[in-house]
């Protein structure tokens, strides 16, 4: 029921570290040059600087961006200092899971005002300086009342 929910919820997906979607939703990066990575099977971008995806946006709805990250079933959260942006404002900084194993999702509020009249936004992982961003391995736009 909670797959479902979340697939009716749906705006816009993007697999990082696949090139097809990727491209769909005009992936940027700084440094260009970042590795796709493979995260337990999976496509994912991580590291330091930033990268960006463009996702669609339903402006007549309270949004939401939900990212997917994995933890080693075992080890400790991988450490990273990054936030979440969209348009360019922070919706949400990461945080460590420390009871998740396996891939789970983190959920970020987004303001209607950074929505509102738009079809899509930009959304873009930037590290604190020193540090880095963490695998990332899946963003969705969600419509937030619907899950």
């Amino acid at each position: 029921e909670r797959a479902r929910r979340l697939d009716a919820a749906t705006v816009g997906f993007v697999q990082p570290g696949e090139m097809q979607p990727e491209r769909d939703s005009n992936y940027q990066s700084e440094p260009a040059d970042r590795a796709a990575g493979r995260t337990n099977g999976r496509g994912s971008r991580a590291g330091a600087g930033w990268f960006s995806f463009d996702l669609p946006v339903d402006a007549n709805a309270p949004m939401a961006v939900i990212v997917t990250y994995f933890n080693e079933v075992g080890l400790p959260a991988p450490l990273g200092e990054f936030d979440i942006l969209v348009d360019g404002t922070s919706v949400g900084h990461y945080e460590p899971n420390q009871s998740a194993s396996g891939f789970y999702p983190a959920q970020y509020a987004v303001a209607a005002d950074l929505v509102g009249g738009k079809s899509k936004v930009t959304v873009r992982f930037q590290a604190a300086a020193g540090s880095r961003i963490v695998p990332v391995c899946g963003v969705r736009m969600v419509r937030a009342s619907g899950l």
